[in-house]
């Protein structure tokens, strides 16, 4: 790996495209199948990001209330309906929980991402 592949590897994070790299580094990638790559896979990131502002999740309406229940009741013996209504409270905080932890991610990266190219 050259010099110039490990300033194009540190430079990539904080900017929108190879151009804004600078002539002489956009050069570089320009014949580097190295830096292509890496170059590339921050392309398919950034877009994939700014995906992730579109989406929205919401909790199924039985969500709350099963979690009260179970807060409120912890004894309470799990048979027939009310084991299956746990069952998807359970699955449901942990999907809500997945997806908030995603789209915290993401607009963590892109403000940071925007931040680095702001400085640069």
């Amino acid at each position: 790996m050259s010099t110039l592949c490990t300033v194009v590897r540190l430079r990539l994070p904080g900017v929108d495209s190879v151009d804004d790299l600078g002539e002489r580094l956009a050069r570089h990638v320009e014949t580097c199948l190295t830096c292509q790559a890496e170059s590339a896979r921050y392309r398919t990131l950034r877009h994939r990001l700014g995906g992730l502002a579109e989406q929205t999740t919401t909790a199924p309406a039985t969500l709350v209330p099963s979690v009260v229940i179970r807060i409120e009741n912890p004894d309470l013996e799990e048979t027939g309906d009310r084991r299956a209504v746990v069952r998807r409270a359970a699955i449901a905080v942990s999907a809500a929980a997945g997806a908030a932890v995603a789209a915290t991610a993401g607009t963590i990266i892109v403000i940071g991402l925007r931040r680095a190219h702001q400085a640069a």
